[in-house]
């Protein structure tokens, strides 16, 4: 637990300090191309969710490559089983044969299960680790197998890889004709916002956007511009599977 605290305490410190360089970049930028600092606050603003917008999408792309990944590991599951292996003896051999992205979670999972710890108990620590609705489904049928003994476990984990494959192939479709949706959030929210730093090297329009109405307009004006692009990009975001056994 105490360590945990303390990852968690780095992170967040980490994550501070990328935001104040991401702000400060922001603000030192548009201070040298308009000459004026005070410009550069509303774009010291704007620059601070960046690290939020690319934090938020790579770990939306770490979700979506491992919910990718079901598919072949049931495979493997399948395989194992059909083999003659247990389901314990299966998993345990996902950390060395299956793929490798998930290696580590099946180490630890192999692991929990050496030092005594109970199967079904290690089942849901699993499906924490994952922290996603298609692990839970997976970790379901495992466990409803492993309690019933059911002969037609590599049958039901058969058509459960193939639901997953379609949904995982209907989500790529879907994503791929909204892609438009976040590219739109991105051209609207950045366009203006270059255009100022353009005409702002002008004198006329420098003096009207340093005055006390200009700068609460571009403070306002980059308020409404955050909303706005986090807005569109809930718009677009698919739903992920629930967590429904979590």
């Amino acid at each position: 637990m105490t360590e945990d605290v303390e990852i968690n305490r780095g992170i967040k410190s980490r994550n501070f300090l990328i935001y104040a360089v991401s702000s400060f970049g922001g603000f030192h930028v548009a201070t040298l191309i308009t000459s004026s600092p005070i410009i550069g606050v509303p774009f010291a603003l704007i620059t601070t969710t960046i690290p939020v917008v690319i934090i938020r999408r790579k770990v939306e792309a770490e979700r979506a490559h491992l919910q990718n990944l079901w598919p072949e590991i049931l495979d493997h599951i399948i395989s194992g089983l059909q083999s003659g292996l247990s389901l314990a003896e299966t998993l345990v051999v996902l950390g060395t044969r299956g793929p490798i992205r998930t290696r580590s979670i099946f180490i630890l999972f192999s692991e929990k299960l050496r030092s005594g710890v109970d199967f079904g108990r290690a089942l849901n620590e699993l499906k924490e680790t994952f922290n996603d609705g298609t692990a839970d489904q997976v970790c379901e049928v495992l466990e409803f197998a492993r309690v019933s003994g059911s002969r037609d476990t590599s049958l039901t984990l058969r058509t459960l890889s193939n639901f997953i494959r379609r949904d995982l192939a209907l989500r790529a479709e879907i994503a791929a004709k909204h892609s438009w949706v976040k590219n739109s959030a991105v051209l609207a929210a950045v366009a203006p916002w270059i255009l100022l730093l353009l005409l702002a090297t002008q004198p006329n329009t420098l003096r009207a956007y340093t005055s006390a109405t200009g700068f609460t307009i571009l403070i306002i004006g980059a308020l409404l511009t955050i909303t706005a692009y986090f807005w569109m990009e809930k718009v677009g975001k698919l739903s992920e599977t629930p967590r429904i056994f979590s």
